[in-house]
């Protein structure tokens, strides 16, 4: 029942979005190319959706002209060379592939472009169209997605950001305040939300340092101190409500200490004491909220994509040699489906091949498990309604199967697999006046083929590249970044080391912590326990590599001694020293963006470590 309310919601969308496109499309003279347009306003959609409006639209706007020339230019190519547009769909697939190595915000894009892409060389070799339609149909998808993107966000742009904001605050959960940190660096950042955000990271990253303290302790001391940690959860869960609203609350109740009567080791004492210190930083700036706009954070985030970017440009980066398999997996497609020109199953085969290869050689077994399972399954159904009902339901049957599977694109995929047989063979059987159980055969054996095609470069290795264990692979990705946060507090007293071996620091703990979550085809499957220390880990790296660049831009002396503090936390699982003072707000932001990412990765050093 979930899955299907999650699943309405994304039917009402499909509608409006893809029927809206269409009808216009339709009323403006597209043609043929009405459905391409809808489906590419659908590809659109998915990939600018999830953040702030401006940034949404900033992004919609850069992506436009590359889904445009995707989907029009190999089709327009096709008519002057056939090899032309070849080239131009496999490269296209080849960045599509490559994008996500930006991070998790271009996992959407890339899957879009690649997406609108292949469908619409796919309907080249089906249909026929003039330039101007060809041209005019992603055009009009990614206008009609800009203007519906800027009418769902003008009532409150900043909800999102705020949202997120709020679920970094109210839980511990690493992959909330990764996406708060990303959603508000994207966005325009208020000095407010700057606050929240560093003091909300500083008091999660003091009471984990507390709770590890925990198995030190005497009974009653340790209780004491669960209560307090119990105590400060709830505070920073109410806050969190205060935060999540558009506008701050009238009176918001000053934080309730609680203290610890028992005699506490070490720093402990003062880490309570720092922990609601940070609790009350929080209260404070959702209180009374600063809307000043900061204008430090936008060179972190040019520096964390570029140095993303560098890291997968790099023949030793997985990133890259699965770009290469996917853009090879396609060609191989198009040269098979070249060879039935005009045939209307084109467009599943080469969308099916796209959709089974995926960075991670797991997913790609199981995209193809989905595909054939489903296939098989909707095979089975559409035999009973040959059986049962008349050749004129197949039509109708194959819309209801579309609309009754779309609910479950998302949450069940086997099952919408499953409907995609009923609509493709359905719809094309009665429209082109086919054989059902012809068309039937044929939708199955290409599904096959494109199966044997998605695994066969989806698990190939590439010849001379190591498949070491994810434990090699963990210690080399931390080795790496602790050398880079060293290369930085160097530079940051103005010794050694200069430009470029900062840039080659940058780029080997970039690629280490990307092929961390993507390893070489045929590595040993992770256990379900290090598959979540790999996304925490894998965060964690990201965000220290993105902090070091800051630092670089905005860094002091002060901060040269926390990177070296964190580098050595990296190491050997010691405890990252506190920020010298004085400090401005823009040092203890990145300051404690260092302190949680550290925390991120010595987390999921046991289960990793191991492995």
């Amino acid at each position: 029942m979930n899955a299907l309310a999650r699943g309405g919601g994304m039917l009402a969308v499909v509608l409006v979005v893809v029927g809206g496109t269409a009808g216009l499309g339709a009323a403006l003279g597209l043609g043929g190319t009405t459905i391409l347009a809808g489906l590419i306003a659908l590809f659109c959609f998915i990939a600018a959706n999830g953040g702030p409006l401006r940034p949404d639209l900033r992004l919609l706007a850069g992506f436009a002209p590359a889904v445009v020339a995707g989907a029009a230019g190999p089709r327009l190519l096709g008519g002057v060379s056939v090899v032309a547009a070849v080239a131009l769909l496999v490269l296209v697939v080849f960045v599509s592939a490559l994008l996500p190595a930006l991070g998790a915000r271009f996992v959407t894009v890339g899957l879009g472009l690649g997406l609108a892409s292949v469908f619409g060389y796919g309907f080249q070799l089906t249909g026929s169209a003039g330039a101007a339609q060809i041209i005019g149909a992603p055009a009009l998808a990614v206008a009609v997605v800009f203007v519906l993107r800027l009418l769902m966000g003008l009532g409150d742009p900043g909800r999102p950001t705020r949202a997120a904001l709020a679920d970094a605050l109210a839980g511990p959960d690493p992959l909330s305040a990764e996406r708060a940190v990303r959603l508000w660096l994207a966005d325009r950042p208020r000095a407010w939300q700057a606050r929240v955000l560093g003091a909300g990271l500083r008091a999660h990253g003091t009471s984990e340092v507390l709770r590890d303290r925990l198995r030190a302790l005497e009974p009653e001391p340790a209780e004491a101190l669960t209560a307090v940690l119990s105590a400060a959860d709830g505070e920073l869960a109410r806050i969190a409500a205060a935060v999540r609203e558009k506008h701050p609350p009238a009176e918001l109740a000053p934080v309730a200490r609680v203290g610890v009567d028992h005699e506490l080791p070490g720093e402990t004492r003062r880490l309570v004491e720092d922990l609601w210190s940070a609790i009350e930083a929080v209260r404070a700036a959702a209180a009374v909220r600063d809307e000043s706009i900061v204008d430090f954070p936008r060179r972190l985030v040019e520096a964390a994509v570029r140095h993303e970017a560098a890291g997968a440009l790099s023949w030793r980066s997985a990133q890259l040699r699965h770009a290469v398999r996917c853009a090879l997996g396609m060609l191989v497609a198009i040269i098979v489906a070249s060879l039935r020109p005009g045939d209307p199953l084109t467009v599943s085969f080469l969308m099916t091949t796209y959709a089974i290869m995926q960075p991670e050689w797991r997913d790609t077994l199981s995209k193809a498990w989905q595909r054939c399972a489903g296939a098989v399954a909707g095979a089975v159904v559409l035999a009973l309604v040959l059986w049962l009902l008349p050749p004129s339901a197949l039509l109708p049957a194959g819309v209801v199967a579309l609309l009754a599977g779309l609910p479950f694109m998302q949450a069940k995929p086997m099952v919408f697999n499953g409907c995609m047989v009923l609509m493709s063979v359905g719809v094309n059987a009665a429209t082109h006046r086919l054989d059902a159980v012809s068309v039937l055969v044929e939708y199955l054996l290409l599904v096959l083929l494109a199966v044997v095609i998605g695994l066969l470069f989806g698990f190939a290795a590439v010849p001379g590249v190591p498949k070491p264990p994810v434990s090699r692979r963990f210690a080399e990705a931390t080795e790496a970044m602790g050398e880079l946060l060293t290369a930085v507090a160097a530079r940051l007293r103005g010794e050694a080391p200069e430009r470029r071996e900062l840039g080659l620091r940058f780029r080997a703990a970039v690629r280490t912590h990307q092929d961390l979550l993507n390893p070489e085809a045929g590595s040993r499957n992770p256990d379900e326990a290090q598959r979540e220390a790999l996304d925490e880990a894998a965060g964690g790296l990201r965000g220290l590599a993105a902090s070091a660049g800051a630092m670089l831009q905005g860094g002091s002396a002060g901060l040269a001694a926390f990177a070296e503090g964190a580098a050595r936390a990296l190491a050997d699982g010691t405890a990252v020293p506190s920020l010298p003072e004085p400090a401005d707000d823009e040092q203890r932001l990145i300051a404690d963006l260092l302190l949680t990412d550290v925390l991120r990765v010595q987390h999921a050093r046991p289960a990793l470590a191991a492995g």
